[in-house]
């Protein structure tokens, strides 16, 4: 998936979900080398989103957690971050370093997927 691609489409969640007051999120699916967050304002109902990845590297989060969608909720990280965790979990070229920004959680952690694809369902 190319970079704008990517970058375009994180900017359209973050722009939905800043619509709403908060966002519960959780993992509903890891199988292979996919991913599947599901998110809403409560977990008990259906999901309003569910963010699939795919191609996924490695995953570093909890199963639920809680966003402030008056701020980003999804980033993806470059620069000195970027690498900083490359390093740290061996990432492969090509891989794009999503975070989603969780509520209640020092700002240095973060929920990471490394995968190489990002498809939206809302």
């Amino acid at each position: 998936m190319k970079k704008n691609d990517v970058l375009l489409l994180v900017k359209d969640i973050n722009s939905k979900l800043k619509n709403n007051l908060w966002f519960d999120f959780e993992v509903v699916k890891y199988e292979k080398n996919e991913v599947i967050i599901g998110g809403g304002k409560s977990l008990s109902y259906p999901h309003e989103i569910e963010i699939q990845f795919t191609d996924v590297f490695f995953i570093s989060l909890p199963m639920e957690w809680q966003t402030d969608t008056s701020k980003d909720v999804l980033v993806i990280l470059e620069g000195e971050e970027a690498y900083n965790i490359n390093t740290q979990f061996q990432v492969e070229q090509g891989h794009y370093i999503f975070k989603f920004i969780p509520e209640g959680y020092s700002e240095e952690f973060g929920c990471l997927i490394g995968a190489k694809n990002i498809t939206v369902d809302f």
